[in-house]
């Protein structure tokens, strides 16, 4: 038998949302995680508590109490990204439009906004894909985002600000970090599924078909192009079919 336990701290009332990066941990979550004998779900005004009893996990995912009102989203991409990071970009989003939920997400073209989620960043109505080197900070994407009026759980606007600092490619340069893995990964966040780092799983770290929301990366890493049953199982909790 295992045993697993995750424990998320709520934070002080705020409009700001949690930082979703590649190597952060989001907080306020509401985690939902199935098992072959039992799943277990338990909110309290302090912390969430997920006790996952069995031999395997069938799948499990994290996601947060925040959503989208609406089930088509709006996005521009910076115009100072290449376009065949662009081209990229837009395969991300395809993939999570084929998962199998109602959400879909509506490429607008580029924009010469360009939000810092690293630095000062303030929500403007448009929810955008930017870029600033932030330094050798271990992150290489993070995405951050607003909602509505306060308590109202409603997600008004999202961004993801790619670290310069490290190199990104589109063709496998070796030892560059991969456009479509990276964004395939945030968009997931864009959706409110937080990043997962439990091992164990058919689909999570560590495997060779571990989920896109898995928080860890590595340079040439390709395996969050594509989603896995955890992230599709996650996004059809969110949003429906």
């Amino acid at each position: 038998m295992t045993i697993s336990c995750i424990i998320c701290k709520l934070p002080r009332l705020r409009v700001l949302l949690n930082r979703d990066g590649n190597f952060e941990n989001g907080f306020f979550n509401k985690i939902e995680m199935k098992t072959s004998y039992l799943k277990v779900l338990f909110l309290t005004l302090a912390h969430v508590l997920v006790f996952t009893f069995g031999t395997t996990v069938a799948w499990a995912y994290l996601r947060d109490v925040y959503s989208w009102p609406v089930t088509t989203v709006n996005y521009h991409i910076n115009s100072a990204f290449a376009a065949s990071f662009l081209t990229a970009m837009q395969v991300s989003d395809a993939s999570w439009d084929a998962a199998g939920s109602r959400f879909r997400f509506n490429y607008l073209g580029t924009t010469t906004r360009n939000p810092n989620v690293f630095g000062t960043y303030s929500d403007d109505g448009y929810s955008d894909i930017g870029n600033y080197n932030a330094g050798q900070n271990g992150i290489m994407a993070i995405t951050l985002g607003w909602v509505m009026p306060p308590l109202s759980f409603s997600i008004s606007e999202r961004d993801t600000t790619f670290n310069t600092f490290y190199h990104f490619t589109t063709v496998g340069t070796a030892g560059y970090y991969d456009v479509q893995n990276t964004m395939t990964h945030e968009f997931g966040h864009w959706l409110k599924l937080l990043d997962v780092f439990s091992a164990g799983s058919p689909t999570n770290c560590g495997s060779l078909g571990e989920s896109t929301e898995c928080g860890y990366t590595t340079p040439n890493e390709t395996r969050k192009r594509s989603l896995e049953i955890d992230d599709k199982n996650g996004i059809i909790a969110i949003y429906g079919v």
